[in-house]
């Protein structure tokens, strides 16, 4: 009695768990920040510890193990060896945990939530979570905020709802995910007046939301995915009169959109062709294709896009982009032709899957009532928000935002669940051996999750206290020693400690010399740890420079152009640096380059040009 007990509890804690992870990733901006990440991480380890408590209490336990888990299993062993040998190891740490944090939750959720009432949980939480960020969004889009709960958005956001997101993209990613979740419940579920009438609303809501986030390709993915979902529906007879209709409701509300939205929003008359298309992804989508080709088998190393960035664009863009806003080109780039495709089979034996079980998980009968069915409606509803998911991923990187992609993950994980009522084959009885090694393989997984999250989680704190306008040179000193004690394989602690030390030094206080020195020491220890980054090798030159040594700093100068050989702040030093060797003409040279990049100010290289064509005109004369 006693196990059945345990069993019972354990399970229905991996629910809540699953549930609230789900809420808490979309409502912490999408658990994009480290410490929110941690929160996710210690979620999954928590519900991976219950699923083992299950596996040692249940008399006969036994897993199941369809094809797709061995592509899942395939593509987390490549990953623990690709990030093994990456160049940037903190990087590729990071990618890691997230690749841990959703093969956990991937397996917990396949092995444990195979009820039927699992399904609906999660959609309704989806669904309920959808609703309440897609009415944040409109709030914002209609008051102009800029204000994510007490964190400030990117200026350009502002006047497009982002919801509990900081992108407006990231939002309209959940979005098309719970959408067609919420129209399959309501056209094809088995549920009460009452929810049916909540649902209807939600729709309503979360498109209204969908509008107010005024992401192109959001509108672009999810119209394509509700032709889809309607097709479907319209093919079976008992559900075609009430999906015709809610059809062309939408059809009709999605034009008065549209041509409402053109009188007043730029990326409206952009998207329909009115005005000449300019977007940033042109620019980077050449630069990853570059970076793949670096390493075509294998790809440059996971998240290493933004690191190669600077050496492979022209310049067009100067911020760093973070991802190559396309989620396939940003996967050949990092994790190369072997990576992709072992993600690539995954998704193609996930609608496998669902096209095996599409014909046991609908009801028998012709009228409209006897043809509801909320296995169908899951399904149906979460297949269509995984093709909406995919078509979105040509112009962003949905996947690589935590929440949306644990989103996608458990609605994975829940389709593969239903293979059970297709076959038994996969099945597989788990016995002593078995359990311990799924007991030992978890612990270790869930573990190093938790403690790598959440150390990481503690480093952003402290990371973001120091980066704080209202702490003295002192305290920032001191908080990066403990974040560089913490984590020391962090490059960006070891350069912040460097710049600490190298703007005391530039204040030639007495001593300022061996100041120099110990910043030089951190700027080297940087470089070491990220060989990609320009601006260590270039802070060790201007404190070369600092101590005289010009023509040793030279070197240093011109390593750091050959990593970043469009970037303005490089182009703008490297003139500076010629300039103090009093080599006029290659100063002019790099100064007018950074001239001719897009920047906000030039005042570095205006300043320094200046100089340059003053000192060569007095040569002339």
């Amino acid at each position: 009695m006693w196990r059945e007990r345990v069993d019972g509890i354990a399970e229905r804690g991996i629910h809540f768990l699953v549930v609230f992870a789900l809420a808490f990733g979309a409502m912490a901006l999408g658990g994009t920040h480290p410490e929110f990440f941690a929160v996710l991480a210690g979620l999954g380890a928590a519900a991976m510890g219950l699923w083992l408590v299950r596996l040692w209490v249940q008399p006969a336990p036994a897993l199941l193990w369809p094809p797709l888990a061995w592509a899942v299993t395939a593509f987390m062993l490549y990953a623990v060896l690709r990030c093994h040998f990456a160049t940037v190891a903190y990087t590729a740490e990071g990618e890691l945990l997230q690749v841990a944090l959703h093969g956990v939750f991937f397996f917990v959720v396949v092995n444990n939530l195979n009820r039927q009432h699992s399904a609906n949980w999660v959609a309704g939480a989806m669904i309920a979570v959808a609703g309440f960020a897609a009415m944040y969004g409109i709030f914002q889009a209609l008051t102009k905020s800029s204000m994510v709960w007490n964190y400030v958005r990117w200026a350009n956001y502002v006047g497009r709802g982002s919801g509990t997101y900081i992108c407006p993209n990231h939002l309209a990613g959940w979005l098309e995910m719970a959408l067609p979740l919420a129209v399959a419940y309501l056209l094809a579920g088995r549920i009460s007046h009452l929810t049916r009438i909540m649902l209807g609303y939600a729709v309503v809501v979360m498109a209204a939301g969908l509008v107010a986030t005024q992401s192109r390709g959001g509108w672009s993915a999810t119209a394509l995915a509700m032709l889809l979902l309607f097709a479907v529906l319209l093919s079976q007879r008992g559900r075609r009169v009430p999906a015709l209709l809610m059809l062309l409701v939408l059809a009709g509300a999605a034009v008065w959109v549209v041509v409402e939205a053109r009188a007043y929003s730029d990326r409206v008359r952009m998207m329909l062709g009115m005005e000449q298309l300019s977007d940033v992804r042109l620019v980077l989508w050449p630069a990853a294709i570059k970076i793949w080709h670096t390493n075509f088998w294998w790809g440059a190393g996971p998240g290493h896009f933004d690191h190669l960035f600077r050496m492979f664009g022209d310049g067009a863009v100067q911020a760093r982009p973070e991802r190559a806003h396309n989620d396939y080109l940003d996967t050949l780039a990092d994790w190369g032709v072997v990576g992709t495709a072992l993600v690539g089979m995954a998704v193609v034996l996930m609608f496998w899957g669902v096209f095996r079980t599409w014909r046991h998980v609908q009801r028998e009968g012709d009228d409209f009532r006897s043809t509801q069915s909320n296995r169908t409606a899951f399904v149906l509803g979460a297949t269509i928000g995984w093709v909406s998911l995919l078509v979105h991923s040509v112009v962003d990187f949905n996947f690589h935002i935590p929440a949306n992609a644990l989103g996608a993950i458990v609605l994975m994980a829940l389709l593969t669940a239903h293979w059970r009522f297709a076959t038994s084959n996969y099945n597989v009885p788990v016995g002593l051996v078995g359990r311990l090694a799924v007991t030992l393989v978890g612990l270790v997984a869930a573990g190093w999750l938790a403690q790598r999250s959440a150390i990481r989680g503690v480093e952003a704190v402290w990371l973001a206290q120091a980066n704080s306008s209202k702490v003295t040179l002192g305290e920032q000193a001191e908080l990066l020693r403990r974040a560089h004690a913490l984590v020391p394989s962090n490059p960006q602690i070891a350069f912040g400690r460097g710049e600490v030390l190298r703007v005391q030094a530039f204040d030639r206080p007495p001593g300022y010399p061996e100041i120099a020195r110990e910043a030089m020491q951190w700027f080297q220890r940087a470089a070491e740890l990220n060989p990609y980054d320009p601006y260590a090798r270039l802070r060790y030159g201007m404190c070369l420079d600092l101590l005289g040594e010009r023509s040793a700093a030279t070197p240093h100068f011109l390593a750091a152009l050959a990593l970043d050989p469009h970037g303005y702040f490089t182009l703008a030093h490297v003139g500076w640096h010629y300039c103090e060797l009093e080599e006029w003409a290659t100063a002019r040279k790099h100064l007018q380059h950074a001239r001719e990049l897009p920047v906000p100010d030039y005042t570095i290289a205006d300043i320094y040009l200046q100089l340059a064509e003053q000192r060569l005109a007095e040569q002339k004369r």
